[in-house]
């Protein structure tokens, strides 16, 4: 277990400070890289050059090397990042203790310090209970510990929305951007893709983060089970042993279809397990974006 992983952050009940260890151990893991892109990502760290701008300068990169180092970045104009948050009942899935929803308010909150310090306008997007739930892309400190506030007090409940109700959350405010997607993706019928299919037709940016318990990629469960689906109550009894090769083929099949499907609508796509740790899961959807 790391300090990263997402138990021991959650422990810590600060979300301000769980967004900060996870960038701050996300950024120093890219020193060495080259990170392409506007928005969320900083293409490179040089060297400081006496008349740099001194804002630039990554102060703690500085602490931990004792050398000045400056951000550049490929893109100098800010862009508009929407981080869209599952919150219906399917997320309160939980493994080792940590739900789907408290790792993904985790990963939003990163998302969202990543986009405050590099100035990106930035709206939070929430779908569950009551439909969709956003406000208008802003900037600045005051915006951005609103919606570490929002993300504090969600809480999972209903299914997701209908495209209606979210298309002026996605869609109002600052025309194109980065839309981040993060959720189960478990559907009814085809209610997630259709978003990401909208999306693309729009010329949005979009990634998707999908958030999977180990326990549903391996179904290391033994002996007689009874499983029963959040969003609806229904009850599923199996025998384990029985049904394993079944449902890990058919789970094969729907991750590979899934995967293929937001690849043709050029969706960035990242897996994420539950047990990974949140700097790890940070670069896995960045580096699945600059795909």
């Amino acid at each position: 277990m790391t300090l990263l992983d997402a138990r021991s952050l959650a422990a810590l009940g600060d979300l301000s400070l769980v967004a900060r260890r996870v960038v701050d151990g996300f950024m120093f893991g890219v020193h060495p890289s080259r990170l392409q892109g506007a928005g969320l990502e900083f293409s490179q760290y040089r060297s400081y050059q006496p008349g740099d701008d001194l804002r630039r300068l990554d102060w703690r990169l500085f602490a931990r090397s004792d050398r000045y180092f400056v951000r550049e970045s490929e893109s100098e104009t800010s862009v508009t990042v929407r981080i869209v948050l599952d919150a219906s009942d399917s997320m309160r899935h939980e493994e080792d203790g940590v739900s789907k929803l408290a790792f993904g308010r985790m990963l939003a909150a990163a998302l969202a310090l990543l986009a405050f310090r590099q100035g990106d306008a930035l709206s939070l997007v929430t779908l569950g209970r009551g439909g969709a739930s956003g406000g208008r892309p802003d900037r600045g400190r005051q915006h951005y510990h609103r919606v570490l506030r929002e993300l504090e007090q969600l809480e999972p409940g209903g299914v997701w929305p209908p495209w209606p109700s979210l298309e002026g959350p996605l869609l109002g405010g600052a025309g194109r951007g980065i839309t981040i997607l993060i959720s189960d993706l478990h559907e009814r019928s085809d209610e997630i893709r259709a978003v990401v299919r909208k999306l693309a037709a729009l010329r949005h940016d979009t990634l998707v983060a999908h958030l999977v318990g180990r326990a549903e990629l391996e179904f290391a469960y033994v002996g007689a089970m009874t499983f029963v689906e959040l969003e609806t109550g229904r009850t599923v009894a199996v025998d384990a042993g029985a049904a394993r090769d079944g449902y890990l083929a058919s789970y094969g099949r729907e991750l590979r279809t899934l995967e293929l499907e937001l690849g043709e609508q050029r969706a960035g796509y990242a897996r994420i397990l539950l047990d990974q740790p949140l700097d790890t899961a940070l670069r896995s959807a960045l580096t699945a974006r600059r795909g």
